[in-house]
């Protein structure tokens, strides 16, 4: 068992970047927000390992079965730690609620071990409630996952039928999609991997996840707002319906006056209607 300690960035809060969107409560990650620890679970060589981030000492630490190496690199996927902010900073600092945000640790987005098993994630969010995507999720793990507890690698899904996964992980359309990313992926005839390059534009990066079956606008931006891009928006139906109790209007201008609210914070705009959005998880106490 290997622990490794890491000095995150100034500004950095484990509770923060854990609980900026939804991942933390989706399998195989488990969180203990009293005592600022987040486990996940992990495929090595064929069998699971328990993974145990430990933020309770004002740091990062890392603990578990692997390499120190491997243990920096999931620390730093994990808590977005390769993200440069001052960017970000600059683009929001007109407005003091989202600079009150990054000085309290947001900004950073709590990301899978994997690129495959964000995209996955993302694609069971579409077009569903939260509970569906938890069970579908739960499903596929125990299904596909290393001693059933790892989320799946793409080489352990592409040997499922799509009719397979319709059945056993109660999927429905999504069957497919996953079925067809996860065999180009296992195929190397897709490196999603490459999605993570920073010197990828953002329009070059959202058109390369739109082409794959499954991801249309939402899911693409969604899963851009995971890698620290925030040029786009990705707008779904709980964005629309939270910003319309924050700002009164009639919905079927939403999208507009959405669009026309975050415009000037240019490529962090994203970002900014994320931050606002979700401020109350963060401000209220659980």
């Amino acid at each position: 068992m290997a622990r490794i300690r890491l000095t995150p960035p100034p500004g950095f809060a484990f509770d923060a970047v854990v609980r900026s969107h939804g991942w933390y409560n989706l399998a195989p990650f488990t969180y203990d927000k009293s005592r600022a620890l987040l486990g996940t679970v992990v495929e090595d060589r064929g069998r699971a390992v328990d993974v145990r981030f430990d933020g309770s000492e004002g740091d990062l630490s890392v603990e578990g079965p692997l390499d120190a190496a491997t243990l920096r690199r999931l620390a730093l996927r994990v808590f977005s730690l390769d993200l440069d902010l001052a960017t970000t900073r600059r683009d929001l600092a007109g407005e003091p609620r989202f600079a009150r945000a990054l000085d309290r640790g947001a900004g950073r987005i709590l990301r899978s071990a994997t690129i495959f098993e964000d995209a996955v994630k993302m694609l069971f969010t579409t077009n569903c409630s939260w509970a569906a995507t938890q069970g579908m999720v739960v499903r596929l793990i125990a299904l596909a996952g290393a001693d059933g507890r790892a989320f799946p690698t793409a080489a352990s899904v592409a040997w499922l039928r799509a009719s397979t996964l319709r059945s056993r992980v109660r999927c429905g359309y999504r069957a497919e999609p996953l079925a067809a990313l996860a065999r180009r992926v296992a195929t190397g005839k897709l490196d999603p991997g490459l999605w993570e390059e920073p010197a990828r534009t953002a329009d070059a990066l959202r058109e390369s996840i739109l082409r794959e079956r499954g991801f249309g606008p939402y899911a693409a931006e969604g899963l851009m707002r995971i890698l620290g891009r925030h040029d786009y928006l990705s707008l779904d139906t709980w964005v629309r319906q939270k910003y319309r109790e924050l700002y009164p209007g009639p919905r079927k201008s939403t999208d507009r006056a959405i669009a026309r609210r975050y415009a000037k914070f240019g490529a962090s705009k994203g970002l900014a209607l994320w931050l606002e959005m979700t401020e109350d998880w963060h401000t209220h106490s659980d």
